[in-house]
């Protein structure tokens, strides 16, 4: 029999449980499929906007049709769009300045958000909405800023850049550059100061009272409100605005300036427009939310812009696709934030959008000239990539009989076909998430269980036999009552270990068979030459009587080798066992090697004692026996046999080594198998390969383990057997 290895060799490869997961990983290609499939029905939606677009344009001209009278009246003044023109619309009724948004009507849902500094960084803890208007002879300005910290004037410190504060550019070609600073102690009327080029120090003591402003406290901030007379505010007079944060009340330093110049990354200052009144009265009643109206005259002069193209209704992503999963929102947008941060998309949640007033950067001057020309058009601008917005403008010209007297412009960023696409990939993310994460969990719960039973399968497989390869166990309990493959893999181990027992108990019982049946045989031959011997005396002393007699003695010790070691378990099974001192019996077997060979030398050295052991001595003698035989065997004449005894955690080791020949690659454990030898060509002993194998019983029915190696310096072999100690007082 082949003694089968304690651990089976495992070999590098993934477990089923991976596999199954990498096979799962096929199931991305569903929501990619849907990712590109409404990534492309982007362009189709931009479509209809644009058509949807086209119609409202015609609708708002075709109500300024012949009115030659919104054209011709010089009421107010007449101005050529330039980059930056910051555009004042009417206002409904003259405003007070109290900090209140009742009277600035509808208008004051057109304001325009802001939060870039000057750097171009987004502003720390700073946002403002912002709208201008005007009534009679007044230009009003709204502000409505967020602040985490608001910091009033100290009016102990002379200087005036030391809080939160308004600024105000003015330049014109009469009075030249001014800059004036709106602050204030307490809610309430504001101070105003004309400042001098650093803006720390005020040019005179005495506050200016040509323009006015009002501060209020709101929840997030506070709100400011400015009057500007117009005859400030020409045509040829130029303005910037800044808030000022500052968030220190102690070091009192500037922490933020966000301008409100419409062409952000232009240096220069903006020039405020006055729009018609009749031509935003007639425009108000049309006007489209996110949407932007321009009106201009047969010269390309702006008469009236209506609208801002602000963000949409941050509510209309805002599905119900975790609903019941409300406690898991903030996870579940940090994910799609980051899903969408990796296919490339913009995540309008999380994005700042900040739409300026600037016309000419959005509003494309070759589709006016073919309005003004006559002709209908529309187009679109967009970004340099995918993710950035998409602005789509449509024009129709405005007649008066046959004549061009006017063109309209709409303007519309295409955020709410963002925010369309954005709420569908959410609800494919969010669907293909859940089932993803579904079928993966049963995937890996079918995987466990696929490899729990696999391995129940093995373990109980390898507990069948045993090290010797011994069929312990004919049966396999696991798995065998399943009706899938693994139960009929189960079944077919049952079916081979049965048969397998059957050969081994064959092969277990052959020797005492074969020594049955050639006893009678070896018995005749014997007899039949002792009778020879006897009538021809002279046979007797003949060299072929010798060698037949000779050869029976071998068959005779072959059939002894054979059984003993068959029946060795046996009687091992039957015999008390007793503890003993191993070092103790050890020394007195050496004393009886010392006697039985007196011509070779054996070294005996112990390093503690006593060490106990449990088992039967007689055995264990037997053991030493061949080991011994196998050293002396082995060794170079003249050469000593050592043993040597120590203990080592928890274990009495006992060392042979001889001088000699060293044993073969491979061979450290083969020659404990059955009829595995090394037996020297000199030899005179009948060796078959037992002796090491009746070693190993004898060790492991003792709990016991025996192994050989190579001596350090190649000389020789040394035979290691180890034997669990045990205490003298669980023998009593």
């Amino acid at each position: 029999m082949v003694r089968a290895n304690n651990k089976t060799q495992q070999r590098f490869g993934f477990s089923i449980r991976t596999k199954l997961a990498l096979v799962s990983i096929l199931l991305l290609t569903i929501p990619w499929t849907a990712y590109v499939y409404v990534r492309d029905m982007k362009s189709f939606l931009l479509a209809g906007q644009e058509n949807a677009l086209t119609l409202t344009v015609r609708a708002i001209a075709t109500v300024l049709h012949d009115r030659p009278e919104l054209f011709l009246s010089d009421e107010e003044e007449v101005l050529t769009a330039e980059p930056g023109d910051i555009y004042a619309h009417p206002l409904p009724s003259f405003i007070n300045l109290d900090g209140e948004l009742e009277d600035w009507g509808e208008e004051i849902l057109s304001s325009t958000t802001f939060a870039m500094n000057l750097e171009g960084e987004l502003a720390e803890n700073l946002l403002v909405r912002h709208t201008v208007g005007y009534r009679g002879a007044y230009v009003f300005a709204f502000f409505d800023v967020e602040d985490d910290f608001y910091v009033s004037r100290n009016i102990e410190m002379v200087r005036l850049d030391t809080s939160d504060q308004l600024r105000i550019t003015l330049q014109s070609p009469a009075v030249g550059e001014n800059r004036y600073l709106f602050t204030a102690e307490e809610p309430g009327r504001m101070s105003v100061y004309l400042m001098d080029q650093a803006w720390e120090y005020p040019l005179s003591g005495d506050p200016n009272y040509d323009m006015a402003a009002n501060i209020q406290n709101s929840n997030n901030g506070y709100r400011i409100e400015l009057r500007v007379p117009r005859y400030l505010l020409s045509s040829d007079a130029r303005i910037q605005m800044e808030i000022v944060d500052v968030d220190d009340s102690l070091g009192r330093t500037v922490q933020d300036i966000v301008p409100f110049n419409p062409e952000f990354e232009s240096a220069s200052l903006s020039r405020v427009v006055v729009s018609s009144p009749e031509i935003t009265r007639i425009l108000r009643s049309l006007d489209r939310p996110d949407s932007r109206i321009w009106v201009l005259d047969s010269e390309g002069n702006i008469r009236t812009v209506l609208g801002e193209l602000s963000q949409p209704d941050e509510n209309i992503n805002r599905s119900s696709t975790f609903g019941y999963l409300g406690r898991l929102e903030g996870v579940y947008n940090l994910l799609i934030s980051y899903i969408f941060e990796l296919i490339g998309e913009t995540n309008l949640d999380s994005a700042n959008i900040t739409f300026t007033g600037e016309p000419d950067a959005v509003l494309n001057q070759e589709i006016i000239k073919q309005a003004l020309n006559g002709t209908p058009s529309s187009s679109r601008i967009s970004g340099s990539t995918d993710s950035e917005r998409v602005i789509v403008m449509a024009a129709h010209p405005i007649w008066l009989a046959d004549n061009v007297i006017g063109a309209v412009v709409v303007e519309q960023s295409d955020d709410e076909v963002l925010y369309q696409q954005q709420a569908v990939l959410e609800k494919v993310i969010g669907a293909t998430l859940l089932i993803l994460i579904g079928v993966i969990a049963a995937i890996f719960i079918f995987a466990s269980r696929l490899t729990l039973r696999i391995t129940r399968l093995r373990n109980a497989t390898d507990g069948a036999i045993d090290r010797d390869g011994r069929i312990i166990q004919t049966a396999v309990a696991a798995e065998a009552k399943a009706g899938d493959e693994i139960g009929d893999l189960s079944r077919s181990v049952n079916d081979m270990l049965g048969r397998l027992s059957q050969y081994t108990n064959y092969l277990e019982g052959l020797p005492d068979t074969l020594a049955h049946e050639v006893s009678n045989p070896l018995n005749v031959v014997n007899s039949s030459l002792d009778n020879l011997s006897k009538e021809h005396p002279l046979s007797a002393d003949s060299k072929y009587m010798s060698r037949a007699q000779s050869g029976l003695q071998r068959i005779r010790s072959i059939l002894k080798n054979l059984t003993e070691a068959a029946n060795l378990e046996q009687a091992m099974q039957l015999d008390e066992r007793e503890v003993f001192d191993f070092p103790k019996m050890l020394e007195d077997y050496v004393d009886g090697c010392r006697h039985t060979h007196p011509d070779r030398e054996f070294r005996f050295s112990v390093f503690k004692q006593p060490s106990y052991i449990d088992g039967h001595p007689d055995h264990i003698v037997q053991m030493l026996d061949k080991l011994i035989d196998n050293a002396l065997d082995f060794a170079v004449p003249g050469t000593p046999i050592r043993l040597i005894v120590r203990e080592l955690h928890g274990h009495v080791i006992l060392d042979i080594a001889n001088q000699g020949k060293i044993l073969p690659e491979g061979m450290a454990e083969r020659i404990f198998e059955p009829l595995v030898s090394l037996g020297r060509s000199d030899a005179k002993k009948t060796r078959l390969g037992m002796g090491l194998y009746i070693v190993t019983l004898i060790a492991r029915f003792h709990q016991g383990n025996v192994s050989a190696r190579n001596n350090v310096l190649g000389d020789g072999v040394t035979f290691r057997i180890s034997f669990p100690l045990t205490s003298i007082e669980s023998a009593k």
